[in-house]
């Protein structure tokens, strides 16, 4: 299935900002596979730069996710297994992009200046064009939906009414084993941030269902909300479960986050949220 936030390929959720980042790698290695003996490059050159763009990639994942590590460290100081749980998507763009720049260049010191300059501008050109047509198609899902959905009492509650304060939701379900690992981070995030409102929007289960599980796992979450048909997802295009939204106090979407959340990619969201 393919949603406005991804691929799925089964259990496998595939972003569409690593989609696009792998979609230009692959074409400006086309484009050097078609054009290295138009700037006179052995075999063994084109090779070697080949191999630097993969051993480059790997490199720029280590650095960027040092960098978070480190720009969070307190954070995951509290909690060092989340150190190794990379589906938090713990990253830091820029460290990573330069260090696989400087990869490159330091490995293919000897190439011809202009085909490096022709695969980079390539690579650029493909990443930027289609990020801005990708946001410009999540323009649509960027409000805060306006559904009516029901508390644990059964009553009907407007989601619109948290409007005016940073909100985080969460969609969830009891079944869902990343949405069970993730609901004590949120819980905590919950009282260590009180300017911020988190509500959690279970997804097509029935209130006796949810009342059993918050009350086996001792959980105690102030908004806690019934989506019976899914229509929060359907507004916000998020089909995976679990799914973050980090919305500012006017009801702008600031960010997403797809699949479990760890203390420390939590609390970096939330402080770009309250900042913006």
């Amino acid at each position: 299935m393919i949603t406005v936030q991804a691929i799925h390929l089964g259990p496998f959720m595939l972003p569409w900002s690593l989609t696009i980042l792998i979609v230009a790698i692959l074409i400006s290695m086309l484009v050097g596979r078609l054009s290295f003996r138009y700037f006179k490059l052995s075999n063994a050159q084109w090779s070697l730069f080949k191999d630097s763009i993969w051993s480059g990639v790997f490199v720029g994942l280590l650095c960027a996710r040092i960098g978070f590590v480190l720009f969070n460290l307190e954070a995951y100081l509290e909690h060092p297994i989340e150190i190794i749980k990379l589906q938090d998507k713990g990253f830091n763009l820029y460290i990573g992009v330069f260090a696989t720049v400087l990869w490159i260049l330091w490995k293919n010191y000897a190439l011809k200046k202009r085909f490096i300059i022709l695969i980079f501008t390539t690579f650029a050109l493909i990443s930027v064009t289609s990020h801005y047509a990708y946001r410009q198609i999540q323009l649509k899902y960027q409000q805060f939906p306006e559904v009516s959905l029901l508390n644990l009492q059964q009553q009907p509650i407007e989601l619109k009414q948290f409007l005016g304060k940073p909100t985080v939701i969460n969609l969830w379900a009891s079944w869902c084993p990343p949405c069970r690992r993730e609901m004590p981070v949120l819980s905590e995030a919950q009282k260590k941030y009180p300017n911020v409102k988190f509500v959690f929007i279970n997804q097509n289960e029935d209130a006796v269902t949810v009342q059993n599980y918050l009350q086996q796992h001792s959980l105690q979450l102030d908004e806690v909300l019934l989506d019976t048909n899914g229509s929060t997802a359907q507004k916000m295009g998020m089909f995976g479960l679990p799914s973050t939204l980090f919305f500012d106090a006017q009801g702008k979407l600031i960010d997403t986050h797809m699949g479990e959340i760890t203390h420390a990619a939590l609390h970096q969201k939330i402080q770009n949220l309250v900042s913006d």
